[in-house]
């Protein structure tokens, strides 16, 4: 068979050529990386429209504090690793990514833990839990969260007060209505409403090592407790009033104990759970 050698080659070269011209575009147009230095740095907040702690300008500070923020850096040097480390380590943050782009640009995009509730105890400690327990020291959070104060200890705050603020959120009514929850010392629990002028002592929250069902006997104990305080309401304060009384005990089953300065009232309930009386002692 007789090949065409010389065509051949001049094919080769031609193809050759092309790849080659392809090549030196490319080269050209492509930024030097070595002296490409970062333009621009482009900060994400996750679900920003929630009530979170974290605004663009805070990261930026973040990073500018351990000079890792990356605009004017030569785009080779800028460590993404690093920058993921030092946000990881900020209690608010609950995880970063960070990339590159052609354009001489970095992306940082956060994800927050959310609060869900703030502790103030009487031992100095102030801190922020979201909904998994999770303690977020420091912060200037000014939302209106519920407040815990009281005789609170990290352990009964993750254990017990988290539980009790996540049913109160839960629930659309009571979130609207409770705005702080107080732990006595012997561990009642007290909540203070934002409507009237008065504090509801519940008692004490059942106690118990087994995390599935402390959760569910704490929240059987809510369920118990407000609707209680639900119908007292509807039946009670709607008709004397909602500033009567200073504090609204329902500690026992079986009674209602309210008081005013020093007058108490004393509602006793049918067994059913309706209100049957309030008479002056």
């Amino acid at each position: 068979m007789y090949i065409n050698w010389k065509k051949s080659i001049l094919v080769t070269l031609d193809l050759a050529l092309a790849a080659y011209l392809v090549l030196a575009v490319t080269s050209f147009n492509r930024p030097d990386r070595t002296s490409q230095v970062c333009e621009k740095v482009r900060i994400t907040i996750a679900d920003n429209d929630s009530t979170g702690f974290l605004s663009a300008q805070e990261v930026k500070t973040l990073l500018t504090k351990k000079h890792l923020y990356p605009k004017g850096k030569n785009m080779q040097l800028i460590d993404l690793r690093s920058i993921e480390s030092a946000l990881k380590e900020n209690s608010f943050i609950d995880g970063v990514e960070c990339y590159k782009t052609q354009d001489g640009s970095v992306g940082i995009v956060v994800t927050q833990h959310l609060p869900m509730l703030r502790v103030k105890a009487d031992n100095g400690e102030d801190y922020y839990m979201d909904a998994d327990g999770n303690i977020m020291q420091g912060g200037h959070y000014a939302s209106d969260l519920i407040v815990a104060t009281g005789n609170i200890s990290q352990r009964y705050a993750q254990n017990y007060v988290s539980l009790v603020s996540q049913w109160i959120t839960g629930h659309e009514l009571w979130k609207n209505q409770v705005e702080q929850i107080n732990i006595l010392p012997d561990k009642s629990i007290e909540i203070v409403p934002r409507i009237g002028d008065h504090v509801v002592c519940l008692g004490r929250l059942p106690e118990i090592n087994d995390k599935n069902r402390r959760e569910r006997l704490i929240n059987q104990f809510m369920e118990r407790k407000l609707e209680r305080l639900d119908k007292f309401y509807r039946y009670g304060l709607n008709e004397i009033g909602w500033n009567k009384y200073s504090y609204i005990n329902l500690e026992f089953d079986n009674q209602i104990i309210c008081r005013k300065s020093k007058h108490k009232v004393q509602h006793q309930e049918t067994t059913g759970g309706e209100l049957a009386a309030h008479t002056p002692q």
